[in-house]
C-alpha cells in the first residue's frame, strides 16, 4: 500500500471513528490554538501540542478549520500561509445570535507547507494584516460557548478543528485533534519575538 493510500485510509478511519475518540486511546484531543498580535503588527494564528503529547517528525495533517470572531466591519489583507494551506471558505456577518460580530472561517486545504508539530513549541499557521486604523478585538471562536455555535440561524458550521495523524510513534498510528484555545483573544504582543520560520 503506497503512502497516499495509507494516508487516505488513516484519514477515513479518523473521520469514521472521531465520534468515539474519547474511548480510543489512539485518539488524543491535544492540539491548542492561539491568536496573537505580532511584533510586525500582523496577526498570527498558532497551534501547539499540549503537555500530554510529544509528536514525532512523521505527522500529516488531514483536516482543519480556524474561525475568527471579529467586528462586523472587519477587513484583512496580506494573508500568508506559513504552515499548511488555508483559505477563507465562509463568512457570516451580524447573525442574530451576535449582531455586532462577523465570523470568518479559514479551511485547511493541503499540508503544504507541512505543519510541523514540536513538543512544547508553537507553530505559526498563517498571518494577516488589518487596516492601519483598526483598534477592535479579534478572537478565536470558542467551540463550547460561542452564541453562534451550531445549530445556528444560518445553518453554518463555525468553529476550530485540526486533525493530524502521527506515523512515527512507538504506539503505532496516533491521531491528534484540536482540543481548546490556549489564548482566545489577540493580545498586543509586539515585544514578543515571533518566529514564523519554524
Amino acid at each position: 500500500m503506497n503512502t497516499f493510500r495509507t494516508l487516505t485510509f488513516c484519514l477515513l478511519a479518523f473521520s469514521a471513528t472521531s465520534a468515539v475518540s474519547a474511548q480510543n486511546s489512539d485518539f488524543k484531543n491535544s492540539l491548542e490554538f492561539k491568536i496573537q498580535l505580532l511584533s510586525d503588527n500582523t496577526y498570527g494564528v498558532f497551534v501547539q501540542p499540549d503537555h500530554s503529547i510529544s509528536p514525532s517528525g512523521k505527522t500529516q495533517t488531514g483536516s482543519g478549520q480556524v474561525t475568527l470572531v471579529v467586528p462586523t466591519n472587519f477587513t484583512y489583507s496580506n494573508f500568508k500561509n506559513l504552515a499548511g494551506t488555508w483559505i477563507e471558505n465562509a463568512r457570516v456577518n451580524a447573525p442574530v445570535e451576535a449582531s455586532d460580530k462577523s465570523y470568518i472561517s479559514f479551511g485547511f486545504v493541503v499540508d503544504n507547507p507541512r505543519i510541523q508539530l514540536f513538543p512544547n513549541e508553537e507553530t505559526l499557521l498563517f498571518t494577516f494584516s488589518t487596516d492601519g486604523t483598526f483598534n477592535g478585538q479579534i478572537a478565536l471562536f470558542n467551540n463550547e460557548n460561542d452564541p453562534f455555535m451550531t445549530p445556528n440561524s444560518y445553518g453554518s458550521n463555525p468553529g476550530n478543528d485540526l486533525g493530524v495523524v502521527d506515523f512515527g510513534t512507538q504506539e503505532g498510528l496516533v491521531y491528534y485533534t484540536y482540543a481548546r484555545n490556549y489564548s482566545t483573544e489577540a493580545e498586543d504582543m509586539r515585544t514578543f519575538a515571533a518566529t514564523a520560520s519554524k
